[in-house]
This record gives structure tokens, C-alpha cells and sequence, in this order.
């Protein structure tokens, strides 16, 4: 879903980067009001998850392309809308700026597509199923449908974007076509992973996910841990299971190519799609140690980039979240 320079034209991606930098500005004021202690650390820790799920493409079984977590309705879910469209904005930013991944006049796109639709817009989508669906159960069920219809809405934006850009010669109908149709199977893991995390993060700390009630006011029904996971220790017991993801699983990617490489190769386009990044630290997800051609230090290279890029940005949200003023410490259970 990252999508390369030269592909959108520059008129469209200046107009996306302005939308894009005002809902993030946006956010950040939001954030800046409701922004409690107990945040700070779960924005680091969910920058970290989203960084390291988004390095493992999972294969489609049906088709030889590949997909990966977006991880917008799953932060906002979480942490809030504002916070999730900033981690998701973050994540995007170390993708480019360390990476190569996406291009960096069509960053402002990436963000608009993941960030602002899928962050923000896979909130509301969530938030207007669950007023149907309070109840837990609800919260998943109302979770996994909208994550999954983030996935189709950020590829649906693309499309719009490509026709936007004057590409007359690719036929519209069989990019969309093709899109919705690749999407709609990675947004199935999308919808999987989402339910699954949302699931386990309930039932251990419900009151660490955004608009649950808070221990202290649970009355009816207590937490059944004895243990007190504190945010900072959920943090970085999230952290951990984030480097294990980018060490362990991530060099064990699938390498068919992602939904979008796929629809470029099918269209004709992907000479775009593969042309060379502008390479600000390292091309790809992986640091040069001199023996790439052995199996076991191609593995290992991708291993350290995913480790250090997911400590990046963890430190980076950590930082961010320092700048901001704590506000009420209610603001987070509202």
C-alpha cells in the first residue's frame, strides 16, 4: 500500500499533503488536550506494534500477492483517534525517512490514505457500529468490521488518486477492479489481527482501551488478573512482543509482492512502482553486513533493520508524547 514517487502526480500528492498536514495538526491539538500520562508510554508501544506488524507480509493463499497490517483502526481503537492517526503518521514518516518505503513527494498520499482514512476514518466507522454494540463482544465485532473496511476505503483512495493524476491510458474500471478485489482478501488479516489484539488487550486491562471505563470506577465486573499492568509496563511488555515481530518474524516475510506491487504488475505500472527510492539512510529494510548473499545474513539484516526501526519509533513516540502537555487525566476514558 506504500506507494512510490511517480505514480500520483505531483499536483495530487501537494493537495494530499495539505489535507494530510492539517488532520495530523489537528490531531495533535486534539491529542494536546486529552493527552494523559498513562497515554504517552501506550502511543510508544502501539507506534512499535504497528512498525513491526506492518514488516510481515502475510501471503493470500488464493493469489501469490502478499498483504500487511495497516494498523490504523487497531491504534485509534486503542489509543484514541487522534493518537492513532499521529502513530500511524509516525510510522509511515521512519518508513520513508529510514527505509525508502513510499516515496517522499508521495508521503503526504501514504498518510492521507493510512492516517487520516484509515486511522480517523476507521474510528468513526468503528464508533458508529459500536453505539449498536456496546457490550465487548460488540467492541471486537465493530472493530474487525471496520478494520477490514479500512483496508478497501485506503485502496479505494488510491484509485481515485491514479484517476486524478490523468493516467488515461490504464482502464479505471480494472484498477478498481483488481484493488478492491486483492484489498478485500488483505483486509481479511487486517480484520484478523485487529479482532485478535483488541481481544486479549480487553481482557487483561479494558480500561487501557480508549472509551472503557477505568479500574477504579469498575464495579460490576472486576478485572480477573490479580497482577497490575501498568501502562508502562504493558508498554514495554508490548515493546517486547514488537521486537520479537520485526526479529523473529519479519525476515520470514512473504515475498510475493504486496497488493498494490501486484495491481502494478497486472496494469502495466510497476516500472513506477520499482523505481529507485529516494534513500535517505537504507533502500530497503535491510542493513548492508557484507554477506548478504549467505540465507542466514540476509535474515539477520533484515532482523536489525526491523529491530532498530521499531526502537525508532517507539523513542520518536515516547519523545512526541513528552512534548505534548498532559491534560485531564480523564480525558482518556471519555
Amino acid at each position: 500500500m506504500h506507494i512510490a514517487d511517480g505514480i500520483i502526480s505531483p499536483e495530487v500528492c501537494a493537495g494530499m499533503a495539505v489535507a494530510s498536514a492539517g488532520a495530523v495538526g489537528f490531531s495533535l491539538r486534539q491529542l494536546k488536550k486529552t493527552e494523559t500520562t498513562k497515554t504517552i508510554p501506550l502511543t510508544g508501544m502501539m507506534g512499535a506494534l504497528v512498525f513491526a506488524g506492518q514488516m510481515v507480509n502475510f501471503p493470500l493463499v488464493v493469489a501469490p500477492v502478499s498483504g500487511h497490517l495497516l494498523g490504523g483502526v487497531l491504534a485509534s481503537v486503542i489509543l484514541g483517534p487522534w493518537a492513532g492517526c499521529l502513530v500511524v503518521t509516525l510510522v509511515l514518516v521512519v518508513q520513508w525517512a529510514l527505509f525508502a518505503d513510499g516515496g517522499m513527494v508521495a508521503l503526504g498520499v501514504n498518510v492521507f490514505n493510512m492516517g487520516v482514512v484509515g486511522a480517523l476514518g476507521g474510528y468513526a466507522v468503528y464508533a458508529g457500529l459500536r453505539r449498536w454494540m456496546p457490550s465487548p463482544r460488540g467492541t471486537i465485532t465493530s472493530a474487525i468490521i471496520a478494520a477490514w473496511l479500512s483496508v478497501l476505503a485506503a485502496s479505494t483512495m488510491f484509485c481515485l488518486e491514479f484517476a486524478l493524476s490523468g493516467h488515461r491510458d490504464y482502464s479505471l474500471p480494472n484498477l478498481f477492479a483488481l484493488m478492491t478485489t486483492f484489498h478485500s482478501l488483505i483486509g481479511l488479516g487486517e480484520a484478523l489481527i485487529t479482532g485478535f489484539v483488541l481481544s486479549v488487550v480487553l481482557d487483561q486491562r479494558p480500561d487501557l482501551v480508549y472509551g472503557q471505563p477505568s479500574l477504579d470506577i469498575m464495579e460490576t465486573e472486576p478485572p480477573r488478573r490479580s497482577w497490575q499492568a501498568t501502562p508502562l509496563r504493558t508498554a514495554v511488555i508490548g515493546l517486547m512482543i514488537a521486537l520479537a515481530v520485526a526479529g523473529f518474524l519479519a525476515p520470514f516475510a512473504s515475498g510475493y509482492s504486496d497488493g498494490l506491487e501486484a495491481v502494478a504488475e497486472k496494469m502495466g505500472f510497476d516500472a513506477q512502482v520499482d523505481a529507485d527510492p529516494q534513500v535517505l539512510v537504507l533502500d530497503e529494510y535491510q542493513v548492508p553486513l557484507g554477506s548478504e548473499e549467505s540465507w542466514f545474513m540476509s535474515k539477520l539484516s533484515v532482523s536489525i533493520a526491523g529491530i532498530g526501526g521499531t526502537l525508532a519509533v517507539f523513542a520518536i513516540a515516547l519523545l512526541l508524547g513528552r512534548g505534548l502537555k498532559p491534560g485531564a487525566e480523564a480525558g482518556h476514558a471519555t
